[in-house]
């Protein structure tokens, strides 16, 4: 019993340290009646700002660097039990950097094993805004054999683009 008294004892002062510790809400000051005078005619002296355009947005030199490319390439990897797989790898390049990417599995027929449904789910995350000379992928969502794949067809894709 003495020790749950002693307990109770410690955390009675240590809540009551902490409320008179911790600062409370802090008050605003009251509001001060000021009186502000303006002159009217030097405002309209003021240069009024240029207003944009599209062709002031984005200057022409600009928008064409920002062209979209497509690149398809087709790979296929075997697995361990001597089955072959195909993948049409597809990336969309804009200003040098992968703005989409899609993975057809086996000429569209879906996924054949669940490697390559987790592969699907996970690397877009690895590849979408990231500079293609950058991207090498290592079993991305555990598919080693996709990841391998996927990468082959990035060097062709990059290969293309010089």
């Amino acid at each position: 019993m003495p020790i749950v008294v002693a307990v109770l004892g410690i955390i009675i002062v240590v809540l009551g340290a902490a409320f008179f510790l911790i600062p409370g809400p802090a008050t605003s000051p009251s509001p001060v009646s000021t009186t502000v005078t303006e002159d009217v005619s030097r405002t309209e002296e003021m240069e009024k700002p240029e207003e944009l355009t599209v062709e002031n947005e984005i200057p022409p030199a600009v928008d064409s660097a920002m062209e979209t490319k497509s690149y398809t390439e087709n790979v296929t990897y075997l697995t361990p039990a001597r089955t072959e797989h195909k993948l049409a790898v597809t990336l969309k390049i804009a200003n040098g950097l992968v703005t989409e990417a899609d993975v057809i599995y086996d000429g569209g027929d879906g996924f054949s094993n669940p490697s390559q449904e987790r592969f699907d789910g996970a690397f877009p995350s690895e590849v979408i805004g990231k500079p293609l000379a950058g991207i090498s992928l290592s079993r991305v969502g555990g598919a080693s054999l996709s990841s391998v794949a996927f990468n082959e067809a990035v060097t062709k894709i990059r290969a293309e683009q010089s």
